[in-house]
């Protein structure tokens, strides 16, 4: 933005929640937080019926909705090529709603 060269992109933050939510299963958000000096790229393993990518800017946190069997997957391009690191949902931070 013209003018405005100091944003604070450490406050940014993607915000993900499932369109379909089944009361019978536990649901919760998580949060990441990227604290890498790159850009990765986060997917999330074990939706059912739904496909979240998303690209998270350095310090920026990305904020889902699913349960403790889903996985986020950081994607991200290295001097020796793509490299992939999966976390388990139930080790990432929570947030209470």
């Amino acid at each position: 933005l013209p003018g405005n060269q100091n944003l604070d992109l450490v406050s940014m933050t993607q915000i993900f929640f499932p369109h379909k939510h089944n009361p019978k299963q536990q649901h919760k958000t998580y949060c990441y937080t990227n604290k890498l000096a790159r850009v990765v790229v986060a997917k999330i393993n074990g939706l059912k019926d739904r496909y979240c990518e998303r690209v998270i800017f350095p310090q920026e946190q990305f904020l889902f909705v699913a349960d403790d069997n889903c996985e986020l997957e950081i994607c991200q391009q290295t001097s020796a090529g793509i490299i992939s690191d999966v976390i388990a949902c139930r080790d990432l931070q929570t947030i209470n709603s």
